[in-house]
């Protein structure tokens, strides 16, 4: 069930997912006085990939959720420089971060009510950069 991930910084994943998660904190509004950089800090964190869930397969509310009843396809970690990639089959898939409380973070939703939903497609790759952002003010 698990993804090897290089320690680089591009892609090498041919179908499946990719991409960047950076940790966002305090306050991110604009201020002439104190620019702030929107892209955050990289930050080394697991990422569990299920196949697509929605609310209702969900415990707890957005963006942390306590458990997620739904088939856990794979886990990858990103690396120091927040980093990951993933080989995966075609199919829609829900992408989570486990967070050092053990909740898991997704603040995406489309309006079928799928969480931090990705296709992949035969023979590609989706890049998915994931901000984690409960602790941001903006």
């Amino acid at each position: 069930m698990a993804c090897t991930v290089q320690n680089q910084d591009g892609k090498s994943v041919k179908q499946g997912v990719y991409g960047n998660v950076t940790w966002l904190s305090g306050n991110m509004m604009p201020s002439p006085d104190e620019p702030r950089a929107m892209e955050g800090r990289p930050v080394e964190r697991q990422i569990n990939i299920y196949k697509v869930v929605t609310f209702n397969q969900v415990q707890g509310n957005a963006p942390l959720f306590k458990a997620i009843e739904g088939k856990l396809v794979k886990s990858v970690k990103s690396n120091a420089k927040g980093f990951y990639q993933c080989d995966l089959d075609p199919g829609v898939y829900s992408v989570f971060v486990l967070e050092k409380n053990g909740e898991l973070f997704a603040n995406i939703s489309n309006g079928r009510g799928q969480i931090n939903p990705i296709t992949v497609q035969s023979g590609n790759s989706t890049k998915l950069d994931i901000q984690i952002n409960y602790e941001a003010a903006y």
